[in-house]
């Protein structure tokens, strides 16, 4: 998942003006008087009407409307004379934010899925604009003064938490500092708000190709085959955009253009993106040292479960450490597998660690990872995970044809629950050209009660029915229930007075682990066998096969926690550099491969250019494996009454989706389970 906006992971009210799908007409222009005619003066003088506003200019103008709304709504707090209160200072705050957001994010989700460039280019220019405005608030004295002096000493727990995260807030934004520093501060977010659209942009548009033979294809299903004819030169394209790379790399047995794919996808951004990432890491540091931080891993974790970066060091290496053992026989297993291919083979390459995965699978654990393709079509799959949470959750969802989108392709769903509308949801779940290459929640509208339902956005690259069967492998399956997690946190959390606690709002470490926990019903018999039905037989998925590809699938767990802990550490000590202008990204990377990795260092790969993480979760690339040991101690609950017990799903829905960002993470499990959280769940899951 990505994560959007300091503001929090919500989009703008969908005010489509100008998207593709909707007609923008111009007024007739009338024509021109011809000399002696007999028009009265008035008609022959009047202008012509302006012609309508260019689409990505009429958005433009809603960003400036949202803006000047929020600069409006500070000038009456700051105007108050008399004593402050929750109705006079906090209220009008919350509307104020929630303009900001309802800006901010719709532009960033537009900059990264909108199919017209020039509105992605208006989109990049509201994400500045606003975050000027944000990063500008954020140093505002008089308003953090303000909203200081409001006594809530008789206000409720909410209100209570409101005041002390914004004033927390404030201060981490360096608003008690001099107003030298706080204009270098402002000054500082304002270029990181720059350079990281710009670094995010490249990686984004930079979508490589690599020419193949036919005979290359060896070991990929015939759907991807066929969906990949050869061009006019004979050759077969295959791209880096997930549809096309992914499954490549799952299944096809020709190493070297193995290789030629792996190196096009970790060179994506290179060479431009290697400046482009030192200066967000420069930037950061000098932002965290202005603060009195030692570096930015120390500020960006102060505020998380975590609490700092030398916890984030000590949990990586405890990790790193449980799955040590578990990672070298997962590695053994793949050598020794090569090794009859190969005799002469002494270790196993990146690219080749899913080919050789998929070999280990099939022959030691009698499962071939294509022959649960057939009972995932995509249409199929994405009704059954509606129908799952609709009734895990006591929801409705009502297709909306006739809603604006962005897309075509974009299906909208209103989310009901009983018999009333508590959200909206879209669906973005096929690529391409300019939109964003990996899966993600994009909040689209925060909740706020009685002012605003809450809606979502499931941004994803999965096969097209358009473009043929559109078969899934399972991992794509797993993908979608994750990402469906955060979807119904954003919208099951929408319910809120205060925009601040809306939806997906916890602590960053605590973000993934509905999703990470959600995964479990992708892999459950009963839950697959209500919609994974076998395309030509319609015969539901066998339990047995199941059980096969569960047994499977734990084949990898060590190596793969080692591969997550890589990319932890990569981000954790890529901000802790003193002096990053200098380093070699690719030599950092190669370093921290060594230690923590599985794999050797692929020589010709800049992998950090790449890793579109850098920029959003910057420092905290740890969070998915915090989150994932949580959520291995939530599944107990459910594992004990069954991933389908109404109770203990509507129980979940109410303790931690429905709570938002209201209490702190740690509550919110305790709260279910009646205990505090700990490692035993994930350890002996490690383990098993």
């Amino acid at each position: 998942m990505r994560l959007l906006s300091r503001a929090g992971s919500f989009l703008a009210l969908l005010l489509l003006s100008g998207c593709p799908n909707e007609a923008v007409t111009t007024p007739p222009v009338p024509p021109p008087v011809p000399t002696g005619s007999a028009t009265t003066s008035a008609t022959a003088t009047k202008p012509p009407d302006p012609p309508a506003p260019k689409p990505e200019e009429a958005y433009l103008q809603e960003c400036k409307d949202h803006r000047k709304a929020a600069e409006d709504l500070r000038k009456v707090i700051l105007a108050v004379t008399e004593a402050r209160t929750v109705a006079n200072t906090l209220e009008p705050y919350n509307t104020l934010s929630v303009h900001l957001v309802n800006a901010e994010t719709k532009a960033e989700l537009f900059a990264e899925v909108h199919p017209d460039a020039a509105m992605r280019a208006s989109a990049e220019r509201c994400v500045l604009l606003s975050t000027a405005f944000l990063n500008d608030l954020s140093l505002d004295l008089p308003l953090y003064k303000a909203i200081s002096a409001v006594d809530v000493s008789k206000a409720d727990e909410a209100t209570k938490r409101l005041v002390e995260r914004t004033l927390r807030d404030f201060k981490r934004s360096g608003v008690d500092k001099d107003d030298g520093t706080r204009g270098e501060l402002k000054k500082i977010n304002d270029e990181l708000t720059t350079v990281g659209l710009s670094f995010d942009k490249k990686i984004r548009e930079d979508v490589r190709t690599v020419k193949l033979d036919a005979a290359q294809l060896v070991g990929l299903p015939a759907d991807y085959v066929k969906a990949h004819p050869a061009g006019a030169d004979g050759k077969i394209a295959i791209t880096t955009d997930y549809p096309d790379y992914l499954p490549f790399m799952q299944y096809g047995e020709d190493v070297p253009a193995r290789k030629e794919l792996y190196l096009a996808n970790l060179n994506r951004g290179w060479p431009t993106n290697e400046e482009t990432l030192k200066k967000i890491l420069d930037l950061r540091r000098q932002y965290a040292e202005k603060l009195g931080y030692a570096s930015w891993g120390d500020y960006v974790t102060e505020d998380k479960m975590i609490k700092s970066a030398k916890n984030a060091q000590e949990f990586i290496d405890k990790i790193t450490k449980a799955a040590d053992k578990r990672a070298k026989r997962d590695y053994a297993e793949l050598l020794k597998r090569k090794k009859k291919d190969d005799p002469k083979a002494t270790a196993v390459a990146e690219y080749e660690k899913t080919l050789y995965a998929q070999k280990v699978k099939k022959e030691s654990y009698a499962f071939d990872g294509q022959s649960v393709r057939p009972y995932f079509p995509f249409a199929q799959t994405r009704d059954g995970l509606l129908a799952v949470t609709a009734k895990m959750y006591g929801l409705e969802y009502k297709n909306v044809a006739d809603a604006p989108k962005w897309h075509p392709d974009v299906d909208v769903y209103d989310v009901m629950k009983d018999g009333a509308k508590i959200g909206r949801i879209y669906l973005d779940l096929h690529p391409r050209e300019g939109k964003y290459k990996h899966a993600a929640n994009f909040g689209l509208i925060p909740g706020v009660s009685g002012v605003q339902l809450p809606e979502s956005v499931l941004v994803c690259n999965f096969p097209d029915p358009k473009k043929g069967e559109a078969l899934m492998d399972h991992d794509d399956v797993e993908t979608m229930f994750h990402e469906f997690g955060h979807l119904m946190h954003s919208i099951l959390g929408g319910d809120q007075h205060w925009v601040y606690f809306s939806g997906v709002a916890t602590e960053r470490d605590f973000v993934e682990a509905p999703s990470q926990m959600f995964e479990e019903w992708a892999w459950d018999p009963g839950v697959l066998a209500s919609f994974a039905k076998h395309k030509d037989t319609h015969e539901p998925i066998p339990a047995e096969l199941v059980k096969k590809m569960r047994h499977a699938g734990e084949f990898g767990k060590g190596s793969d926690a080692r591969q997550q802990m890589f990319y932890a550490e990569l981000s954790l000590r890529l901000h802790v550099e003193k002096s990053p202008l200098t380093l070699d990204t690719t030599k950092v990377a190669r370093e921290v491969q060594a230690k923590y990795g599985m794999f050797p260092f692929v020589e010709g790969t800049h992998l950090p250019v790449s890793f579109g993480h850098l920029n959003g979760y910057s420092a905290i690339y740890y969070t998915y494996m915090w989150s994932l040991v949580i959520a291995k101690d939530l599944l107990t609950s459910f594992k004990k009454n069954g991933l389908m017990d109404l109770t203990t799903d509507k129980k979940y829905r109410d303790e931690i989706l429905a709570k938002g960002g209201s209490k702190d993470a740690a509550v919110l499990v305790k709260n279910f389970l009646g205990r505090d959280y700990d490692f035993k769940a994930y350890e002996a899951w490690l383990n098993e």
